[in-house]
């Protein structure tokens, strides 16, 4: 398994394109089965953020050891940091372009996005700050150094009954408050991203290797769980709780069943490490961060174009069918070509540092400081 697994970098492309459905919900509240619609594509892609979790513990296992997963996790934490800056500093400069655009005060759009309630924890712990959904890479950050103690100090085998045992505090606090009050949030590091990170870990340690000839029985369990995870979360957010789901979309999050489809995925694409190899996906699940980044500036500027403009052309776009058909896949391509440009400027690196250009100017500002050019040894 030390060539590339093309399969992986094919599902990270697919889970991507679920997070961008996530926050630009197509059909929601359209016409009478537009929930519907929602609920089923939604519920099925909430595999997404937990794969990329789960990936990321299963190639800290290939590629780490108690003497060296120190120096790797510091390695991928400086450039989970710098991808998390940009993302910041991105989502102040859309903002700050969205209120321009629309005419608005500046300081009254920064307002409006909670940038008076930043707290430091939302800041550095919860990355929700903005009410930008950066809070994947925050928790994969902290799940990396939670799972890196462990293997430090040679105590993997408690590894997965820890993140599993702070996992079901997590999945009551989310979902299943019939049991137990959780007062606090658990969409976290602690409460689930340390859980796929170790479980990713942990499948990698057993040097696990689906057969080929197996894929079939994988993917049938694929389609299994994702019925089970259709059910369960409707029985959750709907019956039990009495909802109605043509009048109201309830988001339940992640249940006991996300477990299991996101293991049945995982095999599957063990099994066929080759699959979408001769396709554009793998290409565009390498750069999945870049359209994570991308998608939530770029979806409000398409909203707020449709907002100006409607007055002009006449009609309101999200009220048509085109709309909630095409947003997604236009996000989805938008994102990724402006994340491309930016490498191409050179004002993020592929793959490296997004924030390159700090660190040439923390160097010229050295150079200023000692008297001397900053390129001079």
């Amino acid at each position: 398994m030390s060539k590339r697994i093309h399969s992986i970098d094919t599902l990270r492309a697919v889970a991507i394109f679920f997070i961008v459905i996530a926050h630009v919900q197509p059909f929601r509240g359209f016409g009478t089965y537009g929930n519907y619609v929602f609920f089923v594509i939604d519920t099925i892609g909430q595999f997404d953020v937990a794969f990329f979790f789960l990936t990321s513990g299963y190639f800290l296992a290939k590629t780490a050891t108690a003497d060296t997963v120190t120096s790797t996790v510091v390695g991928s934490v400086r450039k989970l940091g710098s991808i998390y800056v940009f993302g910041r500093l991105l989502s102040v400069t859309a903002v700050i372009g969205l209120a321009l655009f629309q005419g608005v005060p500046v300081v009254t759009a920064l307002v409006n996005r909670g940038i008076e309630n930043i707290s430091a924890i939302d800041l550095l712990y919860f990355g929700s700050a903005l009410a930008v959904p950066l809070w994947f890479l925050t928790a994969l950050i902290y799940s990396l150094v939670f799972v890196a103690c462990f293997v430090k100090f040679r105590k993997t085998r408690y590894l997965l009954p820890v993140a599993a045992l702070f996992h079901v505090v997590g999945l009551i606090g989310m979902n299943y408050g019939m049991l137990a009050n959780v007062p606090f949030r658990t969409r976290d590091a602690l409460f689930f991203g340390f859980f796929y990170v170790a479980l990713g870990y942990h499948i990698s340690s057993m040097d696990w290797t689906p057969k080929e000839s197996r894929s079939h029985i994988y993917f049938a369990a694929v389609c299994f769980f994702a019925v089970a995870q259709l059910v369960e979360q409707y029985a959750i957010g709907y019956i039990i709780r009495d909802n109605v789901l043509r009048s109201e979309i309830h988001s339940t999050g992640y249940t006991i069943s996300t477990i299991f489809f996101v293991l049945a995925l995982f095999a599957y694409v063990l099994s066929k490490p080759q699959w979408g190899k001769n396709t554009i996906l793998p290409k565009i699940g390498r750069h999945a961060l870049g359209i994570y980044l991308l998608h939530v500036p770029v979806m409000r500027l398409l909203r707020t174009m449709n907002r100006v403009w409607r007055p002009e052309i006449g009609i309101d776009l999200t009220s048509t069918l085109l709309w909630q058909l095409g947003l997604t896949p236009l996000v989805y391509v938008l994102s990724l070509g402006v994340y491309l440009l930016m490498a191409k400027m050179h004002v993020i690196e592929l793959g490296g540092s997004h924030t390159p250009w700090l660190s040439r100017l923390w160097s010229h500002g050295r150079g200023l400081v000692w008297g001397r050019n900053p390129n001079d040894n």
